[in-house]
């Protein structure tokens, strides 16, 4: 029996919600090291990496998800300035996140009792369409809307941490071609993930380059990897790949 087109498109919306779950699983794990340079270079805040704290893990956000970034920034010097460091990640357009921004904002003022500076990065393929404001009679509410193709990759390719490098297949690559900044972006982290003493001894470059083909895929381009991989020497089993598999079990490949 055929598909009818309101479920046929229920399952591309799983679909992509999956693959925007991987992705966002790969944003948190490379977040951390480059959360100074992110908040400082790209938001165009003046934050010292001392004055970040984390959260009580315990901390109980009863919504949907725990927020993707969520730090204390306390200045010794200057108590009243402390304020909470609230970010998160978006692959897809969320035409609710305005609300669910604010509702993080309300739970976790009453629990501490200060302001927060509300930060959504988008990093999705299509055109950004999200409100991030909200005005009522008596309530007035925004938050900071940021889209990652506002950022140049140098500001990305020049660093040394592998982490934020890859980062930079998320940004704008202006008129050069995509398969040359893609070989820069991969050349680059290629390169600190087998020179820098602390990855001696490890396979982190194999980690690396599969998180940076996944990453591709947000902004579709990851069409280019293989012939790169193959002009970079670097062996890549495309059989092993999880969306490879993906697409052999549902008869797509995306």
């Amino acid at each position: 029996m055929a598909k009818s087109k309101k479920e046929t498109n229920s399952e591309k919306l799983k679909n992509e919600q999956a693959q925007a779950n991987k992705f966002d699983k790969i944003i948190k794990e490379n977040i951390l090291p480059s959360i100074v340079m992110l908040v400082n270079r790209i938001l165009g805040l003046d934050i010292d990496v001392q004055n970040l704290l984390d959260l009580p893990e315990q901390t109980q956000i009863t919504i949907e998800r725990e927020p993707d970034v969520l730090k204390m920034v306390n200045f010794p010097n200057e108590p009243h300035k402390k304020f909470i460091l609230h970010i998160e990640f978006q692959t897809l357009n969320n035409e609710e996140m305005h609300q669910r921004m604010m509702e993080y904002y309300g739970i976790l003022y009453r629990k501490y009792k200060v302001p927060l500076l509300q930060f959504v990065i988008y990093i999705g393929h299509k055109k950004m369409e999200m409100e991030n404001e909200i005005n009522h009679n008596d309530l007035s509410f925004r938050y900071n809307l940021f889209d990652m193709e506002s950022v140049d990759y140098n500001e990305f390719l020049n660093t040394d941490i592998p982490e934020v490098v890859m980062l930079g297949v998320l940004s704008s690559f202006g008129k050069e071609k995509k398969e040359d900044v893609l070989e820069k972006l991969l050349t680059k982290i290629v390169t600190l993930s087998t020179t820098l003493p602390r990855y001696k001894n490890t396979n982190i470059k194999d980690k690396f380059v599969t998180q940076f083909r996944t990453l591709s895929r947000v902004k579709k381009l990851h069409h280019f990897i293989p012939q790169i991989l193959k002009k970079m020497a670097l062996i890549f089993n495309i059989e092993e790949d999880e969306f490879y598999q993906t697409g052999l079990q549902t008869g797509q490949f995306l």
